[in-house]
């Protein structure tokens, strides 16, 4: 007669179910490493021709846009695998299974892959990597206290630059291995365990995984390869920025989050990442309840879907405010000569990419334009502010721009008309108002 398990002891013994990512995993990893390995032959990591270097391979190396996709696509691929092997681990309790290291190694796992992404994401050096990764590090400069030392330490000094470029370069080779190294100790942990064992139906499970991952990945560079890979359009150019930047999707919660925490709450954001590092990795040793169905851990239940509400919440968040630029903000009504040629000076310095106005129609990163008409500022502050924000705002990050004084004018026309109080105002599409019919239709001169 077979004898009864403690209730505990049945409730601690891992589970047979869930989906299988081991084949996935492998497959996408060493079909993205061979690429790569294509790719370094003739990948040249310097300022000046890293960006004609890709662009060779691309057009003229026999099937190099193939491995370029391959790896552009594998990378993000293994980075959704990884992601998703986590929220299975934790929805159903598996790091209670007497393994933390595998849940440890796992974290580790993604969070180096995630930055191998983002540092393949500046190597082609196009205008659109280039601010694109301007753009991250200016938000992980926001970090109270520690985050522009960790930038400055990335970028090799104060500019995204040749240095830069290296140290990319050799993250993105080194963190590699680092992962390979991850994922060999992971499986190995695994096949001395009693999770190793596979039964038929396991099997054929992880296989169908692989084959659907396989579809998936041929998809994508098929059909959307500038989903994951870079379109090359223009070289990267430090002195001008580009009509529109696009961050990484797996970064676009990142300026979000910690604009509104860190902007505000200094001590307090720094205390909450700090916290929530701690709590990520230290899980299988705080929660040492045995149970391990998710309805019946409430506390981690909680957790968890904040923490998954709140990525989401921002990361659209950050979709929405990565449309900026696309329309412009004007009175409803005849506009003066000057006032249109002011819109069109806000659209051509890309002004929208700091600014918003009324709440909309660009990123939050500065002031909202429409408070300095309700601040009651004369033509000639603004002018003067435009010139040189620093001599009236120490401390700003706004820069010096260098406009011609008819343009300038015309710029502080624009933003003194956007009066909430005396105008109604409607959005117009960026290209109907570069048309001519536009501007002649609405347009008048000044009394």
């Amino acid at each position: 007669m077979s004898q009864e398990l403690p209730r505990n002891q049945i409730r601690t013994q891992p589970s047979r179910s869930g989906w299988n990512f081991r084949y996935a995993l492998w497959g996408v990893f060493t079909l993205t490493l061979v690429s790569g390995v294509f790719l370094m032959v003739y990948y040249v990591p310097q300022f000046g021709q890293a960006f004609f270097s890709v662009r060779r391979m691309n057009e003229q190396v026999p099937f190099g846009w193939m491995l370029r996709r391959i790896h552009g696509a594998g990378g993000n691929i293994l980075l959704i695998l990884l992601l998703l092997y986590l929220f299975q681990v934790f929805y159903r309790g598996d790091y209670k299974a007497g393994r933390p290291a595998a849940w440890v190694s796992g974290i580790l796992a993604f969070g180096i892959t995630l930055w191998i992404n983002f540092t393949g994401f500046f190597l082609p050096l196009s205008q659109a990597s280039f601010w694109g990764t301007a753009t991250v590090l200016s938000n992980l400069s926001a970090i109270p206290y520690c985050g522009s030392f960790f930038v400055d330490f990335i970028r090799g000094g104060k500019e995204l630059g040749g240095t830069s470029l290296m140290r990319f370069y050799s993250m993105h080779i080194g963190f590699s291995a680092l992962v390979a190294l991850l994922l060999f100790r992971h499986q190995r942990r695994a096949s001395n365990g009693k999770m190793a064992e596979e039964n038929e139906c396991q099997r054929f499970q992880g296989i169908s995984i692989a084959w659907i991952t396989a579809a998936l990945l041929l998809a994508a560079i098929t059909f959307v390869p500038n989903w994951f890979s870079d379109p090359l359009q223009e070289a990267a150019n430090p002195l001008a920025n580009p009509e529109r930047i696009f961050l990484p999707w797996y970064f676009l919660y990142l300026e979000e989050t910690l604009k509104f925490l860190a902007g505000a709450y200094p001590v307090l954001s720094l205390v909450a990442i700090t916290a929530f590092a701690f709590l990520l990795f230290s899980l299988p040793y705080i929660d040492r309840n045995p149970e391990r169905s998710i309805l019946l851990r409430p506390l981690s239940l909680g957790l968890g879907a904040t923490f998954l509400v709140v990525v989401l919440y921002f990361s659209f968040l950050g979709m929405a405010n990565a449309r900026y630029g696309e329309r412009i903000i004007l009175p409803a009504r005849t506009l003066l000569n000057s006032e249109i040629r002011g819109a069109q000076v806000y659209l051509e310095k890309n002004c929208a990419y700091c600014h918003q106005i009324f709440g909309r129609e660009g990123r939050r990163e500065g002031p909202d334009v429409s408070v300095i008409r309700q601040r009651k500022r004369s033509p000639e502050w603004v002018q003067h502010f435009i010139l040189n924000p620093r001599l009236y705002q120490p401390g700003t990050t706004m820069p010096r721009y260098a406009i011609p004084l008819e343009d300038l004018e015309a710029l502080a026309a624009y933003l003194l008309s956007l009066d909430p109080q005396k105008e109604r105002f409607k959005a117009v599409e960026r290209r109907r108002f570069i048309d001519y019919g536009f501007y002649h239709n609405n347009v008048r001169d000044a009394d």
